[in-house]
């Protein structure tokens, strides 16, 4: 299983808040389509079925794992987004609507 370490993320607004993450290089995020508000140069987008955690369990996997995100009003399609360049990149995601981002 791979290991994850602690995200760098900066949260800018107060009513429209929005979310700035720091990417190392080949270091991913993964956000629903549309979620994203800019990016740096070097970071490459990928769209993918469902939220590509199921790369191991083929496509039944996958499409059970879309199926979930449909039935709870989300989007079937991921997006990732890949610092491919040298040096950290940065992007930021938000949403369409008002509301405050909680760090968990």
């Amino acid at each position: 299983m791979p290991t994850a370490h602690e995200v760098d993320y900066r949260i800018f607004g107060d009513d429209m808040q929005f979310v700035e993450v720091e990417l190392d290089p080949q270091e991913a995020a993964v956000a629903e389509a549309g979620g994203m508000m800019y990016m740096d140069d070097g970071i490459e987008m990928e769209t993918i079925f469902g939220d590509g955690s199921q790369k191991s369990s083929g496509f039944m996997g996958a499409l059970l794992g879309a199926g979930k995100r449909l039935l709870t009003g989300e989007s079937l399609f991921m997006t990732v987004f890949q610092n491919q360049g040298q040096g950290k990149k940065r992007v930021a995601f938000g949403a369409p609507y008002p509301g405050k981002i909680v760090p968990v």
